[in-house]
Order: structure tokens, then sequence, then C-alpha cells
């Protein structure tokens, strides 16, 4: 699909996604000079380029109909891959291939309801599903785990045809992966589908996450927290169960603490930590057994587990995180935070936060600070701090501060106040402001200090007197 050319224009290099390019916009410049331009779509989208309604509109006018739903289907996806942090996984994501394209149309379709991703007339949701167990066998956990998540399901598993197909699977071969980066990327784009645990082969080395994801696995003990948790956030009667002492869901959830080995018990926990079930169960025992809990959390292994998870951000429920601090869990010292390269990325910058600020005397609202924009403003501050350019995919400075100033819809630009006292404050080692430095550097920076307002009642500003109280104060 994506082909390499001495051609290829570079027609992106250092445009910004609101800028046009010889009188077109953006996409129309890739359609332009399609197929060459894919790599640049790509360092675009990796720059967190969300495409508009215009785009996809120019490109279902001009593509052909199925290059138009790859494109359109797939930088939207990858947009989300952008929030989430991960955008080194966008040319994966890009340039895989059929196995994974095929695997998300199937997904995509099943969870939306729109079998349209596909051309089948009758019998849509079965066809669908064989054409995905006969085609997409190395991705085929994910598929039948959206067939179940849409409730389609009992329809196709009544299909003789199907039936036939699914008893034939060998169960080992299809939990064996040999693409840990397309196994994480389906797992970031759909956190809701409940997959195996899976076994990775050894000629491609895992990376963390992979290793992070083999410590976790669904097990009987998680599925019952997860049910038990769902009533009691609906305030809702237990339904089965009868074997667990306990006549409500957190009575019984009491019984499972005290009757499993507590490893075994926050194992099943931290396997929900990317989801709101882990807080509620882990809220209850606080209650409870707080003394407990933290005894058992400080146990070497589950320590291991879970400082693994937390670092490459597979436990990062909010509210998971803030019990875990509640219960005096602490990620590093200030001094191993301080050695070079700690903050390379935007969950260790949570962990910083966390680790920073829980103690604060300030009454700062801290679920406020985890989320995603006022981390990104808060790794911004750090890397303006540092002269350095760490939290992002853009190639440069330039590139990376009109990307925001371009867009008045971009998140950054409510918190530029605080970025302005940054860049007027921190200085080069030559003793330049940040500011001076950058617009001599980068001729074309959009760095004209437009005297933004600067609230001093927020939680973001409490937070950054603590970070960095040299400049806020």
């Amino acid at each position: 699909m994506c082909h390499n050319s001495t051609n290829n224009k570079n027609i992106f290099q250092s445009e910004l996604p609101c800028e046009k390019k010889n009188g077109h916009s953006i996409i129309q410049e890739f359609i332009n000079n399609y197929p060459y331009g894919v790599q640049d779509l790509i360092k675009l989208l990796e720059c967190g380029y969300q495409i508009t309604y215009e785009d996809r509109k120019i490109m279902k006018e001009q593509f052909p109909t199925d290059t138009y739903k790859y494109y359109a289907t797939f930088s939207r996806l990858a947009f989300k891959l952008y929030q989430e942090g991960q955008a080194e996984l966008i040319t994966t994501l890009i340039t895989s291939g059929v196995d994974l394209s095929g695997t998300i149309y199937t997904i995509e379709a099943l969870l939306s309801n729109k079998p349209e991703y596909f051309c089948f007339q009758t019998n849509v949701w079965v066809c669908i599903a064989n054409n995905a167990i006969t085609h997409y066998k190395n991705h085929w956990i994910f598929c039948e785990a959206a067939l179940k998540q849409s409730g389609k399901w009992e329809e196709v598993y009544k299909a003789e045809s199907f039936l036939r197909k699914h008893n034939k699977l060998d169960k080992n071969e299809i939990i064996t992966w040999k693409k840990p980066k397309e196994y994480k990327i389906l797992k970031l784009l759909y956190p809701q589908l409940q997959v195996p645990a899976v076994r990775f082969l050894e000629d491609e080395q895992p990376d963390p996450y992979q290793t992070a994801i083999s410590l976790f696995h669904k097990t009987e003990l998680s599925d019952m927290l997860e049910t038990l948790s769902i009533s009691i956030e609906k305030e809702r009667p237990v339904w089965g169960y009868h074997h667990i002492a306990g006549a409500t869901a957190e009575e019984k959830i009491n019984t499972l603490w005290h009757t499993f080995p507590h490893e075994e018990f926050l194992e099943a926990l931290f396997y929900l930590a990317d989801h709101k079930h882990s807080s509620s169960i882990l809220n209850l025992l606080i209650k409870e057994e707080a003394n407990e809990i933290r005894d058992a959390i400080h146990a070497p292994n589950t320590l291991h587990k879970l400082q693994t998870g937390l670092e490459v951000g597979r436990i990062y429920h909010p509210e998971f995180l803030l019990l875990l601090w509640e219960l005096g869990y602490r990620h590093k010292k200030t001094e191993d935070w301080q050695k070079d390269n700690s903050l390379t990325n935007t969950t260790k910058m949570r962990l910083y936060c966390l680790d920073k600020l829980f103690d604060n005397t300030l009454n700062i609202d801290l679920k406020e600070i985890l989320t995603s924009s006022i981390i990104q403003a808060v790794c911004l501050i750090e890397d303006i701090r540092n002269n350095r350019i760490t939290f992002t995919n853009h190639p440069n400075w330039k590139s990376r501060i009109n990307s925001i100033r371009s867009a008045s819809n971009h998140p950054l630009n409510n918190y530029w106040g605080y970025i302005d006292m940054a860049l007027d404050n921190f200085h080069t080692k030559e003793g330049q402001s940040m500011r001076t430095y950058l617009c001599q550097k980068e001729p074309g920076i959009k760095l004209d200090n437009k005297e933004e307002t600067i609230v001093k009642e927020t939680n973001l500003y409490k937070a950054l007197t603590i970070l960095y109280p040299d400049i806020y104060n």
C-alpha cells in the first residue's frame, strides 16, 4: 500500500496542519501526490494532526471508495494513538497491511453496527465473521471479542458455516503472536475488548508494554471482581456468585479479599486498573482493610508488577492512581526523578506529578491535574525548562509551537499564559530567555507575547508553584 520513491516531495515538511501548500489544503496536496506522500501523511499524523470533516469530504470526492475508507478510518485511529501518547505506533498502523486493516474493519463494523465496511449483502454478520476467521486468524481473538462485545456472537455462533471454522481453530495458535506492535495497537484502540492473555514469539523483541501485559491476566477472579464492581457502581443487586459469602457486592468482595492470597487478588485488581472497576474495589477495601492493603501492595512481587504496570501506562485509571497514592505508594524518590532522562513521556510525567503534588497543602484537585491536556502543558513547560524536544513527535520547536498557536481550539492555548511565563523566565546557558532564543533560532515561530491572562487560583497554577517554584510564585 505504501510506496517509497525518490520523487517523494516531502510536502508536509515544516508545514503546519492548518497551513496550505501551493494553495491547496494539506489533504488535497496529499491526494495530488498520492501514493508518494504517504510517509509525509504519517509524519503529520505523528505530530497530532486530526483530519477534519472537510478533509474527509475531499478524500471521498477524489479517492476510490476503498482508498477513502482506508485513510479516513486509519487517520481517525491514528489520532487516538497520538492521544494515548503512542504516536510511534502510527507507522505500523498505517502500513501493516491487510491482516491488521481487515481486523480493524471487522472490529469497527461490529462495534459501530455498520456492516458497510464490507460488501456482503445477506447474512452480513455471519459473512463478516467467516471472513475474519478465515483471513485474519492471527488477530482472531480481537474479532471474537468484538463479536461478543457487540452482542452478535450468538447470532453468528448458530451458523453452521461459522461453527465448522471455529471448531477447527488451534487454540494455542490464536494466542501466539508474532507482532507485538499490532497487539499493542489493538489493545490501545479497543481497550473495551476482553481478549485472552497471549504469548509473544521471540523473533521480535517485545517492548516494555508487552512485558507489562504479560504480568496481568484475565482470570476467573478478575471476572468476578469486575462483575461485583459493576453491581456497586450501578447500585444494583448481585446476580449469581451464590457460592461467595455475603449478601451484597461489597460483602462478597470482602470475602474474596480474605479468601484468595493477597498477591493473586491484587494481580486481578491490577488487570482491571485501566477501568473504573478497579477504583471501586480499591476504595471499598481501603475503608475496611487499609493497613492490610498497604502491606500487600508493598510486598516485593506485587510491588514489581505494580511499578511495571504504572511505568508503561498499563495501570492508569486516574481514580485508581489517586487511591494508590492515598495508601502511601510513591513511584520514585525526588532524587531519582532528578536523574537525567527520567522524564521521557507523558506517562512518567503523570507519575512524577503525583509524587510531587500528592502531599501538597494548596488544596489542588489532582484528578484535574492528571487530565491529558494539563499533563501536556506541564510536559511543554518541562521541555522549555530543558530546551529540548522530548514529549512530542514534532521535529522542531517551530513546528511544535505553531501547531498549537495556529489552532484556536487546541487545548494548550487555554494554559498559554503559564507557558508564556516559562518562555520568559527559563533561560539558555548563554542567559537568553527561551522566547528570545527560539525567535532568533527558528524564524516564523509564533511566540509573540499577547499578554495572556494568568489566573493564579487554578489547579494548574498551584501545581506549577510546586513543580517550578522559581518561576511560578
